[in-house]
C-alpha cells in the first residue's frame, strides 16, 4: 500500500525563509559586480585576463570543490555546514570591500567562490529533508529560486546607489546583513546529518578541482590570445589536454572507490541528466552576455551606476515572475512543454538585443532584456524541482552538488569565452577604427577594457581623446551584440533537447525510496490489486483482521523500511 508524505508545518516554513537568505546575498553579490567593474578597473587597474580572473575565478574554485561540500555537509551536518560558509562568505565580503589591489580583490572573490560552494548542497539536501510532499517541494523550489531572482532585482538599484555615492567596494558590505542575519534565524533548520557516511576522498577533491581549473584556465588563455599575433596558444591548448585527463581519471576513480564524491548512478536518471545538462547550457549562453550588457549601459550609453541598476530591476523583476509560474503551469501543461516555450521566448529576446544594441536607446534594450529574463525563469525552477525529486532524499545534497557543478561551469565557461571573446572582437574594432594621432601605448592600454579606455581618453587631447572614446565604444558593442546572437541561436537548440530529453518528465511525484534502483521504495513497491488485497482495496482499514496466506511473512524486521 502506499503511504501519504508528511505535511510541512509553520517550522518548515519558516526554515524555508531562512534558506532564501543565503540565496539572496549570493545574487546580490553578482549582479552588483558587473555594474561595479567600470570604476573597480579605473581604480585597481587590472589588466583584462586579471579582470576575467576577478569575475570567475571563485566560480571555477567553487566548481571544483561544491562536490565535496556536498559530501562534507551530509557527514558533519548539513546546517552546520551552510552556518559556516555564510559566516565566510561575509568576512569574505568585507576583505574584498576593502581591497587595495587587483591581487587581494582577486584573494576574496577567490574565498567567496569557496564559501558560496556549501551554499547549493545544503539548501537543497534541506528542501528535501523538510519537504516530502510533491506539491509543497514544488512551492518551496519556485520560492528559492525566485529568492534568488529576487536577489538579482535588489543588488543592481541597491548597487547602484551605493556605487553612486560611495567607492566601488561598497557593493560588497550588502552580503553582510544577510549572513548576520542567517546565523541568528540558522536554529530554525534541521540538521540534515545522514547516518553512515564515509571519509571524504582526498585523490577525488584533488583531481576535480585540478581538471576543472586546467580546462577553463586554457580555454580563457587561448581565447584572450587569439587577438595576438605573437602568442603561442600551445601551452594553453597543453592545459586543456590535461585537464580532460584528470576529469576522465576522476570519473574513474568514482566507479571503483566505495565511498566516491559523485554516485555515477546519478546519471542514469533522464530527468536528473536532461535537466543538468539544460541548466548548464543555459548558463554558458546567457552569462556572459549580461556581464556585458551591464557595461554597456554605462560604458557606451553614459548611464550612471544608479541609473543602470534602476533600470536593471525590470529583467530581474520579470525574473522572478517566470519562477513562481511553474506551480501554476503545471495544472495544463507538461513541464517540457512550459520549459521549451519559454526558452523560445528568450531566444527571440536574445536575438533582439543582437539587433538593436548599437542603434537603440537604454529603455528598449531592457525590454528585450526583460523578455529574455521572462522566458528564462520557469526553466530554472522546473530543471530543480525535476533533478531533485527524481533522487533518493540521502542523495540530495550530492544531486545539488553536481548541479551546481553545471551551472557554475557553465556560468564560467561563459564569463571566458565570450568575455575572451568580445576583448577579442574589442581589440581588432578599436586596432581599426582608433584616430591615427592616439598613441600606440595609448591604443594599447585602452584594449585592456572600456572602462580603461574611458580613462586613457580622459588624458588625451580632445579631439583625438573622443575619437578614441567613440571607437572603444563601437567596438564593445559589436561584442556585446555577437553575445547576444550566439545566445538567441543557442537557446533554440537547447530548447530542442528539452523537448526530447524531457518530453516524460513529471514533478507531481518524488522519488521516495532509499536508493536510486529502488524508486517507489519499499512502502510503495506492494501492488494493493496484488495477492495480498485480492479485493483490490486502498483503504488500511478495510485491511484490518485479514490474514496473509503466505504465511506469517511480516517479521518485525521487514516492517520497518515499510514504516520508514
Amino acid at each position: 500500500m502506499t503511504t501519504t508524505p508528511p505535511r510541512a508545518t509553520w517550522r518548515e516554513w519558516l526554515g524555508l525563509a531562512v534558506l532564501t537568505l543565503p540565496l539572496l546575498m549570493t545574487a546580490t553579490d553578482v549582479s552588483v559586480l558587473f555594474l561595479a567593474l567600470p570604476s573597480m578597473a579605473a581604480d585597481l587597474a587590472p589588466g583584462s585576463t586579471q579582470l576575467l580572473w576577478i569575475l570567475h575565478a571563485g566560480e571555477f574554485l567553487a566548481a571544483g570543490v561544491v562536490l565535496t561540500m556536498g559530501r562534507l555537509g551530509d557527514r558533519i551536518g548539513r546546517r552546520r555546514l551552510l552556518v559556516t560558509g555564510s559566516a565566510v562568505y561575509g568576512l569574505a565580503s568585507l576583505t574584498a570591500a576593502y581591497s587595495t589591489s587587483p591581487e587581494m580583490l582577486l584573494i576574496a572573490r577567490t574565498v567567496l567562490g569557496l564559501a558560496a560552494a556549501t551554499l547549493g548542497p545544503t539548501i537543497m539536501g534541506l528542501l528535501r529533508t523538510m519537504f516530502r510532499d510533491p506539491k509543497e517541494f514544488s512551492v518551496a523550489i519556485a520560492v528559492t529560486m525566485s529568492a534568488f531572482s529576487a536577489g538579482m532585482a535588489l543588488g543592481p538599484p541597491l548597487g547602484g546607489v551605493l556605487l553612486e555615492y560611495f567607492w566601488w567596494g561598497s557593493v560588497f558590505l550588502m552580503n553582510i546583513p544577510a549572513a548576520v542575519l542567517l546565523l541568528l534565524t540558522a536554529p530554525l533548520l534541521p540538521r540534515g546529518e545522514n547516518e553512515g557516511v564515509g571519509r571524504v576522498d582526498l585523490v577525488s577533491v584533488l583531481l576535480s578541482m585540478a581538471g576543472i581549473l586546467a580546462v577553463v584556465f586554457g580555454l580563457q588563455e587561448i581565447a584572450d590570445k587569439a587577438g595576438s599575433s605573437d602568442a603561442s596558444l600551445w601551452p594553453y591548448a597543453g592545459s586543456v589536454l590535461a585537464g580532460l585527463v584528470l576529469v576522465v581519471v576522476f570519473v574513474r576513480r568514482q566507479s571503483r572507490i566505495a565511498e566516491p564524491l559523485v554516485d555515477l548512478r546519478l546519471f542514469a536518471v533522464p530527468a536528473f541528466t536532461f535537466s543538468l545538462l539544460t541548466v548548464m547550457l543555459m548558463m554558458l549562453v546567457l552569462s556572459g552576455a549580461d556581464m556585458l550588457f551591464a557595461q554597456y549601459l554605462q560604458a557606451v550609453l553614459g548611464l550612471s551606476p544608479w541609473h543602470a541598476g534602476l533600470l536593471l530591476i525590470a529583467p530581474a523583476a520579470a525574473s522572478v515572475v517566470g519562477g513562481m509560474l511553474p506551480p501554476v503551469l503545471d495544472r495544463w501543461m507538461r513541464p517540457s512543454y512550459a520549459m521549451a516555450g519559454g526558452l523560445f521566448v528568450a531566444a527571440a529576446g536574445a536575438v533582439a538585443m543582437a539587433l538593436l544594441v548599437g542603434h537603440a536607446g537604454p529603455y528598449v534594450l531592457i525590454a528585450a532584456a526583460t523578455v529574455v529574463a521572462l522566458g528564462m525563469g520557469p526553466l530554472f525552477t522546473l530543471s530543480a524541482n525535476l533533478m531533485f525529486g527524481a533522487v533518493p532524499e540521502r542523495q540530495a545534497g550530492s544531486a545539488a552538488a553536481v548541479n551546481d557543478v553545471g551551472g557554475g561551469l557553465g556560468s564560467a565557461l561563459s564569463l571566458a569565452f565570450l568575455g575572451s571573446l568580445s576583448t577579442v572582437v574589442y581589440r581588432m574594432g578599436l586596432d581599426r577604427d582608433a584616430p591615427d594621432e592616439a598613441p600606440e601605448q595609448a591604443v594599447a592600454a585602452a584594449g585592456e577594457s572600456i572602462g580603461g579606455a574611458t580613462a586613457v581618453a580622459e588624458g588625451l587631447p580632445d579631439a583625438v581623446g573622443r575619437g578614441l572614446l567613440e571607437a572603444a565604444q563601437s567596438a564593445f558593442a559589436s561584442g556585446v551584440q555577437i553575445g547576444y546572437a550566439f545566445g538567441g541561436g543557442a537557446l533554440v537548440l537547447v530548447a530542442a533537447l528539452v523537448l526530447w530529453g524531457l518530453h516524460d518528465a513529471r514533478t507531481d511525484t518524488m522519488h521516495t525510496g532509499d536508493d536510486l534502483a529502488d524508486p517507489a521504495g519499499p512502502a510503495d513497491s506492494a501492488d494493493p490489486a496484488g495477492p495480498e488485497d485480492p479485493e483490490g482495496s486502498s483503504d488500511p482499514k478495510d485491511l484490518e483482521g485479514q490474514t496473509d496466506p503466505a504465511g506469517p511473512s511480516d517479521t518485525p524486521e521487514e516492517m520497518v523500511p515499510a514504516e520508514r
